[in-house]
């Protein structure tokens, strides 16, 4: 692979692994199993508005050890490493023995390809960059930029070792205009895998276009709409609400998915894929060495496949899929989506459009909740009244309500264009980043004036 450009005072990949194998050394010496996780990146964050501008570059060494499944410790140095794997012993001693899928031995080197590398642009260049964009601005307006690019290293006392270089670049914006009494919000972001190739310029306007759009949006009368979700609104509600579900730490403790059960139409699938390399949530490995699978979650609306770590695979005797991602080696991983979509389908977006009679189309969201019997509440950000297929006028901000078993199971249309939105997921403290989108889809939903 030829060399990325990372600072001297951070450790290199090669002394990474140098120390990841001196690790599994000792613990071979103590006949105990385990793993070692180690990511050495780079970092810039980069917040501005019209009043502040605030900018930071550093980097950072950060190591995890996990010993017989169970007893977990982290280093921030190599120096600190004999220190972590006793204190990661002490941990399994005390908690058990916790059994995890076995995996062969594997060496592998991965890297992330870049159409401009982070380290080519320099931070005074970045900071210039949301500068500009913020220029003719208008409203009150936060525009951010974050990178990390760097290396992971995972080794494992089996045999695997696999190195990864990874990259994440990302401008959002939040804009909030006000007029005539009325106050509208928009939030956009543009994210990157190739390096430093998005536009802050770009981000700021989708943001401002929502904003706009609610401050010109009607009401809407309460009841059951038919809605047709566009991708980032589909993408999140099945993200949120089924995606969660299929995860194997809650199929365990009781989720409602029961492989087999129908839960929608034939026309219905939906997956959780490593990705390409290109999308936010995509991933190479997981955080414990496996190589990922897609899983269709959905199979043409049968509930088919669960999202499995290691452990979880072991405990519910199922393959392992990819999925155990931690949000760095100071914690355990845990089963988490990647790229979650709904599969696409045969209508045509205009098709799809003019069925709705009287309806709603929904384009994206903007906060809410979910749980884990499957019901939600999410507010539109942007949503249109349609009326015989043709898009009427913005409406103000809704409450869209339901239950996502019962909203699949009304699917009637899905579509064949297939977008993807970047995300960042938090469960159990952890945040990592994730793809959601899909197919636009046709079904029924409860909305709602907020309050």
């Amino acid at each position: 692979m030829a060399e990325w450009s990372l600072p001297s005072s951070l450790p290199s990949e090669g002394e990474a692994l140098e120390a990841a194998r001196k690790v599994l050394e000792e613990a071979w010496k103590r006949n105990v199993f385990a793993e070692i996780t180690i990511v050495g990146l780079v970092t810039t964050r980069i917040l501005a508005s019209k009043e502040e501008h605030r900018a930071a570059r550093g980097f950072r060494w950060l190591a995890g050890i996990r010993v017989e499944g169970s007893g977990h410790s982290f280093a921030t140095s190599p120096s600190e490493l004999s220190e972590a794997l006793e204190e990661a012993i002490k941990a399994y001693k005390a908690l058990g023995k916790s059994e995890l899928v076995e995996l062969d031995p594997l060496v592998d080197r991965v890297s992330q390809r870049l159409d401009v590398p982070p380290w080519e642009v320099d931070i005074e260049t970045k900071v210039k960059d949301v500068r500009e964009a913020l220029k003719e601005a208008e409203g009150h307006v936060v525009l951010g930029y974050r990178e990390s690019y760097g290396y992971k290293v995972y080794a494992s006392s089996e045999g695997r070792e696999i190195v990864q270089r990874v990259s994440y670049s990302l401008h959002a914006a939040s804009v909030t205009l006000e007029r005539s009494g009325r106050r509208g919000n928009g939030y956009w972001s543009e994210a990157s895998r190739r390096g430093y190739t998005t536009d802050p310029k770009k981000a700021l306007e989708r943001a401002r276009r929502k904003a706009e759009l609610q401050l010109e949006g009607k009401g809407l009368e309460p009841g059951l709409w038919e809605v047709l979700l566009d991708p980032p609104a589909i993408g999140v509600m099945v993200h949120e609400a089924l995606g969660h579900m299929s995860e194997a730490d809650h199929v365990a403790s009781g989720s409602p998915l029961k492989r087999g059960e129908r839960i929608g139409p034939e026309i219905l699938t939906v997956s959780d894929s490593p990705g390409s390399g290109d999308e936010w949530g995509s991933i190479f490995y997981d955080d414990e060495g496996v190589k990922p699978r897609k899983v269709e979650i959905i199979k043409n609306g049968i509930v088919n496949g669960f999202l499995t770590d290691r452990k979880h695979a072991a405990l519910l005797n199922l393959e392992p899929t990819g999925n155990g991602r931690q949000e760095d080696p100071s914690k355990p991983p845990i089963p988490r989506m990647r790229v979650t979509y709904v599969e696409p389908g045969d209508w045509k977006r205009e098709e799809m459009l003019e069925e709705l009679r009287r309806g709603v189309l929904i384009v994206d969201t903007s906060g809410g909740n979910a749980e884990m019997d499957g019901t939600f509440f999410f507010m539109s950000q942007e949503a249109w009244y349609v009326e015989n297929g043709e898009l009427k006028h913005p409406l103000r901000p809704i409450g869209i309500a339901g239950n996502v078993l019962e909203m699949l199971s009304k699917v009637r249309a899905v579509g064949r264009e297939h977008d993807l939105r970047p995300g960042t997921c938090g469960k159990w403290g952890q945040s990592v980043p994730v793809s959601v989108g899909g197919a636009p889809t046709l079904t029924w939903l409860r909305l709602s004036p907020p309050g």
